[in-house]
């Protein structure tokens, strides 16, 4: 059962692997992650999606963690994505005539929104696939001491930087183990008889709460017991707190960094210069 649930719910898990990506410091991996959405937004050619597809496959190589685990993780948020095409397509009104590609009654769809439908699609997949290769190969506490170091600048004007990593190392830690909670309840609710397949929309719905109260209620419990720890072991929240491993930026950061700004270059080249 557990090890289902971690296949369907690998974002904010870590999957220890001996690969480059596990390798790299952390801050390079979150740096490349910023930059990555911004980029995504200059695409506008099946070139740039292409380059973009081919960097995104190379790294999720790189990272050794077979290419299932990130699609059983997307399975639940596929019918997101397809409510997102869906909205996208219908309501694109056609440019003219000819580029309406079906009929029907007031309904018209268009290939500029079946075109503009699969890119929404695209961007929100590459988005979640190096946001979820991030979690999987960096422990949540490297990704608040690289989100920290990073920040470390902000904290000269009065922003608390390292209490905001601890927040996002915190929410990191409780993405995987609300998920895991959710699937038991679920798996309980359904060994009564509940099911959530059958049924009108409303229905269905009111079906949701006896499995949200729950999961709340759960919720509540592992932050009681998270704050009984940290104050049982004495944590303060002090400014001057130093790191038992600390980041460590190496020669194999600069050069994935140096490909990254090439790739982000030619990405913003191929969408703007007039060819």
């Amino acid at each position: 059962m557990k090890s289902r649930q971690s296949m369907n719910n690998i974002f904010g898990r870590f999957l220890p692997t001996d690969s480059l990506l596990g390798k790299l410091d952390p801050r390079t991996k979150i740096v490349i992650d910023f930059f990555f959405v911004i980029i995504l937004l200059f695409a506008n050619s099946w070139l740039t999606y292409g380059i973009l597809i081919f960097f995104v496959a190379f790294a999720i190589y790189c990272s050794k963690i077979p290419i299932k685990v990130f699609w059983l993780g997307l399975r639940s948020i596929l019918s997101l994505v397809i409510l997102m095409m869906l909205i996208q397509l219908l309501l694109t009104a056609p440019s003219d005539q000819s580029d309406i590609l079906i009929s029907f009654g007031w309904l018209r769809i268009s290939s500029t929104g079946l075109i503009n439908s699969i890119i929404i699609a695209l961007r929100f997949f590459l988005m979640i696939f190096m946001t979820t290769l991030l979690t999987v190969t960096t422990p949540s506490t490297s990704i608040a001491d690289g989100i920290s170091s990073l920040l470390k600048p902000l904290s000269k004007i009065g922003l608390d930087t390292k209490t905001f990593a601890l927040l996002i190392s915190m929410t990191l830690r409780f993405v995987p183990i609300l998920s895991d909670e959710f699937s038991t309840i679920v798996d309980a609710q359904r060994s009564r008889g509940l099911s959530l397949k059958t049924g009108s929309i409303v229905k269905r719905t009111k079906t949701l709460i006896p499995m949200i109260i729950p999961l709340i209620s759960v919720a509540f419990k592992k932050a009681l017991t998270l704050a009984d720890t940290m104050e049982i072991r004495g944590f303060i929240d002090a400014k001057s707190r130093t790191s038992f491993h600390q980041l460590k930026f190496q020669k194999i950061d600069l050069i994935v960094l140096i490909i990254f700004t090439v790739i982000s270059f030619s990405i913003v080249y191929f969408s703007y210069a007039k060819l």
